[in-house]
């Protein structure tokens, strides 16, 4: 539903532009706009936030040091005080930063084979191996591919369960450029992700891919990734496939490309009188990282807390074309964080509201709102005295025409209290209820997972979203100001409420809708998008953080969904769907990728200690595609 709110007559126009920096009027259905927030001063913010010299402000980096200290130090001007750790402004926490490659504990042996095989040299995990520890004969499979629908299958009358496969890289180049299969757009199939899929499906222990024809011949770059395809998987130089495959009596890497190209049909093998044992270490690499915690106090009459928070990380500095870009994120979140320190500064002038506000920046929200969930998880304040949460991300595109506030169906006085600030400050509105997927995918999720009610003003999504083009010049700034006087008041109200707000668990029956309701996308710390989601759904929130435990993380259930009638519960760690072991959440979209909407399929989560295996009809999701390179 489009709210249109009608514009102010001019003498509350004057009467506002007059008006000392004030919360609310004495009489519900009046509100006074404050005067004190300012475009330039609020621009100002954003540009040193946005900055080169911040580097984008990527988790764990210099420059988002630089902007936390600067974030705390306005904070402390603005009369808060410390709420972190040990008296501080700061709440320390440690993440997963992706993988680091551990050479001692990875190691290739070939039984049967004389030559010594060389670490980085003849062969090197790949990012996306699991860490494991295997040995079994080895196997020519070719390229690894199963794609009946092309009649094309490897692996047709060939068993491979307990063995090691060496693979080809890519899939069999057609003479059509334009083919499906084969052409100059390479296949789903080709990917390793597909091809992973399927080892792990007939019962392989681990792949050793070979370069193709065509390549240098250099093995895959390690990069720190978040993926991991359910076994172990080596980079290995064709050369050294070439002597292998001759010490097993089969034809070279190029004559056996050359034959599957021809003739379409498989030349799988073992390879007899080798075996290998295969060791891909891959340990996590921790980042230390932190939120920004301050507290203005109110008048004293209460311990009751408002949390008004944005998260400052973004993407930081990556490479784009073979060079070194920086993803400023000036809208998102300079926009919000700047918006933050405006009003600590407005509320810090006075007067003293009834209840305290916690002002928040959070740290690591693009890598899965890690620093909201670890600050509830282990909050600074007493979380059962926070009686709502609002949550400022991506604030500076007002000019968008595409305003919406999420969260107004999570409390019983959010629809009349946020109707009168908008009208008050004349910003049209759109007020989606929850079933849009960006309720889940910002830092006030975590607040209203803890029975909290949530406000989230978003001012939407642009093409420069998750780009180097996120610059401070495309900000509107007047605009930022209106936000920021409509949340002004609505965090004023909300601060001298005697009772509420009232928590909603439920949506009320009439929920408002929106026809622009956007997911807001996550990204990987190296640029790469969320996983593919696949065309099932289990009705779990799954975690992406990588915290090198076993499994993959239950964060959350949707009530009644399929994992929550299978007996799944919240906090189980996902070991194994069907065949496919799970470690983290690319393990998870890997093992669901292949299923059907009403499959029933076994999964195994570890609870506490103890295994727990269940049955899971699943149910229907939206797919979207694969996103390794091959």
């Amino acid at each position: 539903m489009r709210i249109r709110i009608a514009t102010l007559s001019l003498t509350a126009l004057f009467a506002c532009l007059a008006a000392v920096p004030s919360v609310a009027d004495d009489r519900p259905d009046e509100m006074k706009v404050s005067t004190a927030f300012s475009a330039s001063t609020y621009l100002d913010h954003v540009k040193y936030l946005a900055g080169d010299e911040l580097g984008g402000r990527g988790t764990g980096t210099p420059g988002l040091r630089k902007a936390a200290e600067y974030v705390a130090g306005l904070l402390e001007q603005a009369g808060c005080e410390p709420a972190g750790d040990d008296g501080s402004f700061f709440q320390n926490f440690e993440i997963s930063g992706g993988k680091q490659l551990d050479q001692e504990g990875s190691s290739f042996e070939v039984e049967g084979f004389s030559r010594k095989l060389k670490f980085d040299k003849d062969w090197r995990p790949m990012p996306f191996s699991a860490s494991d520890t295997v040995e079994g004969p080895l196997a020519f499979v070719g390229y690894g591919i199963e794609a009946d629908d092309f009649g094309y299958n490897d692996y047709e009358d060939f068993d491979v369960e307990g063995k090691v496969l060496l693979i080809l890289r890519y899939e069999p180049r057609s003479e059509d450029e334009d083919a499906e299969f084969g052409g100059s757009q390479r296949s789903r199939h080709s990917l390793y992700s597909t091809k992973a899929r399927r080892a792990v499906e007939h019962g392989a222990l681990a792949i050793l891919i070979a370069n193709a024809r065509g390549d240098d011949d250099e093995l895959y770059p390690f990069r720190s990734v978040r993926r991991q395809y359910g076994l172990p998987m080596l980079s290995i130089t064709r050369k050294t496939a070439d002597r292998l495959l001759k010490k097993a009596g089969l034809p070279s890497c190029k004559k056996l490309e050359k034959q599957l190209e021809s003739d379409r049909k498989p030349l799988s093998a073992d390879m007899k009188g080798l075996s290998a044992r295969v060791s891909a270490s891959l340990k996590p690499r921790m980042i230390q990282t932190r939120n920004v915690v301050a507290m203005l106090p109110g008048d004293g009459s209460t311990d009751e807390i408002i949390v008004v928070g944005a998260h400052y990380d973004h993407l930081g500095t990556r490479e784009r074309d073979g060079k070194k870009v920086i993803n400023n994120g000036a809208d998102d979140n300079a926009s919000g964080t700047a918006g933050i320190v405006e009003l600590a500064r407005v509320f810090g002038a006075g007067p003293k509201l009834r209840r305290n506000i916690l002002f928040m920046t959070f740290s690591a929200e693009e890598r899965g709102l890690l620093g909201s969930r670890h600050f509830v998880n282990n909050p600074t304040i007493d979380l059962k005295k926070v009686r709502a949460m609002l949550n400022m991300d991506m604030i500076g595109r007002l000019s968008q025409d595409k305003f919406e506030i999420w969260g107004t169906d999570t409390a019983e006085e959010f629809e009349e209290l946020v109707e009168r600030a908008a009208a008050a400050a004349d910003i049209e509105y759109t007020a989606p209820g929850r079933s849009g997927g960006i309720f889940r995918r910002s830092d006030h999720f975590n607040f209203f997972r803890n029975d909290i009610p949530i406000l989230f003003p978003y001012t939407g999504k642009h093409d420069q979203y998750h780009r180097p083009e996120d610059d401070w010049e495309l900000i509107d700034s007047e605009g930022a100001v209106k936000v920021l006087q409509m949340a002004h008041l609505i965090l004023g109200e909300l601060a001298n409420m005697e009772d509420g707000p009232t928590f909603l668990k439920d949506a009320p029956k009439k929920e408002r809708k929106s026809s622009r309701a956007v997911a807001k996308a996550d990204a990987d710390d190296d640029g790469e998008p969320t996983p593919a989601m696949p065309r099932v759904a289990m009705g779990i929130m799954p975690s992406y953080s990588d915290d090198g435990k076993k499994g993959m993380l239950v964060d959350g259930l949707i009530e009644k969904g399929p994992a929550a009638k299978a007996g799944i519960k919240e906090n189980d760690r996902i070991v194994k769907i069907g065949k496919n072991k799970v470690d983290d959440i690319y393990g998870y979209m890997t093992a669901l990728a292949d299923l059907k909407p009403g499959d029933k399929v076994k999964v195994v989560v570890l609870r506490g200690e103890k295994e727990v295996t269940v049955e899971v009809k699943l149910g229907k999701s939206t797919r979207r595609g694969d996103d390794d390179d091959g």
